[in-house]
């Protein structure tokens, strides 16, 4: 049973699933659904448009979305286009 939980514990380490940071649907990275633009760099996007704390990643339909909240508590949602980065939608919806 022992080698069982060390097993269990190294796939979880090897694999990064062990304390997620964000949740997220999706790849990690560029190769999910071919973007070019990482996981990562969408994120730093988004906190240029004024995303403090994020909350949420998803990839879907050709975007990065990334749900979190302004540094005033504002709840926004900021989509980045998976191939070229840009900014393709920002809402902020209030508290």
């Amino acid at each position: 049973m022992s080698r069982l939980r060390i097993l269990f514990a190294a796939l979880l380490i090897a694999s990064g699933s062990a304390a997620p940071a964000i949740a997220q649907r999706g790849g990690d990275d560029r190769s999910f659904a071919g973007f070019q633009v990482s996981r990562a760099t969408a994120v730093d996007i988004a906190r240029a448009q004024g995303v403090q704390e994020v909350l949420r990643v998803e990839a879907r339909r050709g975007v990065w979305r990334v749900e979190g909240r302004s540094s005033e508590g504002q709840k926004m949602t900021v989509e980045v286009d998976g191939m070229t980065g840009a900014v393709v939608r920002v809402d902020r919806s209030g508290r």
